[in-house]
């Protein structure tokens, strides 16, 4: 086995491997949440410590909210002992939910 066989079969594939997954997770953790995730942050949001407020407003000064963000404020939200949850109703329309998580952090700015 020559020297580049040996360095295509045993490094660079698998390397490429762990790179095409890397990239995969990472744009899957990037995308927006739906609507129904925006509904739970909207119907929690008044019991919501300061902080947990704070953070919720760094994140969407995007103007939207992806995974890897909401994953962290649950995380966060269940740390503060807030458990979230999503409403019962099917709720289809991310950009209500949205406008509506964001009248209430400029209700809470006033």
């Amino acid at each position: 086995m020559t020297p580049v066989k040996f360095i295509l079969r045993y490094t660079a594939v698998p390397l490429m491997a762990i790179v095409a997954v890397v990239l995969w997770a990472s744009l899957h953790a990037s995308v927006e949440i739906d609507a129904r995730q925006y509904a739970s942050l909207s119907d929690a949001y008044a019991s919501f410590p300061v902080d947990l407020r704070r953070d919720i407003a760094d994140a969407m000064k995007s103007g939207k909210l992806s995974k890897w963000d909401y994953s962290s404020l649950v995380r966060h939200s269940l740390d503060d002992g807030i458990v979230l949850d999503w409403p019962p109703e099917d709720k289809a329309d991310i950009t209500g939910e949205r406008a509506r998580l964001v009248a209430l952090m400029k209700a809470d700015r006033l």
